[in-house]
């Protein structure tokens, strides 16, 4: 243990382990798409904190007060209600608006969606960055050992090199299941817990816009020389 602790600088090099890094990050993006770095960074800042974990809510507590609300002060009364989730806000003030239940169903399926995408693709960019590190770890390796021996290297000095050119098989395991499989996990485990609330809350007010709002049919109107005719004739 001693030995591992006074040569500890020998396992970081920084210039080495930021090629490796900024390679996956890159490789990652690419692979799913490009605002997935955005939202898989900006992702971060909530990882510590279990959805609702403050408030306790949840799906069926969400749909009772919603029940509670509507039977109490009608649609007005929706856009007082609060949430912990945005979403669940925003779906609200569009239900008191909306006109009819196919336009409310069809907007708000697009708006789920769309939900689902953003936390899919924070956790899926992190699965990606997990998968590809050894690779690229495993590249840098084999691409130094060629030059290694492609250059005929002194026997005395092979350690060192070997010592350098081993750093990004190290690196791409270290960055892959220490750094970025947690995260992906988290985030998984997150998206999970919102898209299922999402979904019940959803199927709920669309429920509720199919019993309450009027379907109003369009009226159709008949040209004045159209109706001569016809009384005419």
């Amino acid at each position: 243990m001693d030995i591992l602790w006074t040569n500890i600088w020998r396992f970081f090099d920084p210039s080495v382990f930021g090629i490796v890094l900024a390679a996956v990050l890159v490789l990652a993006w690419v692979q799913n798409g490009r605002r997935s770095i955005v939202r898989g960074f900006a992702a971060l800042a909530s990882i510590g904190r279990n959805p609702f974990e403050e408030t306790g809510e949840n799906a069926t507590f969400m749909c009772r007060r919603i029940d509670f609300t509507l039977r109490q002060q009608g649609f007005v009364g929706l856009e007082t209600l609060h949430s912990q989730d945005r979403f669940v806000v925003r779906v609200l003030n569009f239900l008191v608006n909306a006109k009819d239940p196919k336009s409310f169903e069809e907007w708000v399926r697009l708006e789920q969606h769309s939900a689902e995408t953003r936390q899919n693709t924070a956790a899926g960019y992190w699965n990606s960055v997990a998968e590809i590190a050894p690779a690229i770890g495993l590249i840098g390796t084999i691409t130094g050992l060629i030059q290694l021996f492609a250059t005929g290297i002194d026997p005395l000095k092979m350690g060192p090199a070997m010592s350098f050119t081993l750093l990004t098989s190290l690196y791409g395991l270290l960055i892959s299941h220490i750094i970025a499989f947690p995260i992906y996990v988290r985030l998984h485990s997150r998206a999970d817990i919102l898209n299922a609330y999402r979904s019940r809350v959803v199927q709920h007010v669309i429920a509720i816009a199919k019993k309450e709002l009027a379907v109003i049919d369009p009226v159709h109107f008949v040209p004045a020389n159209s109706a001569k005719k016809m009384h005419s004739s």
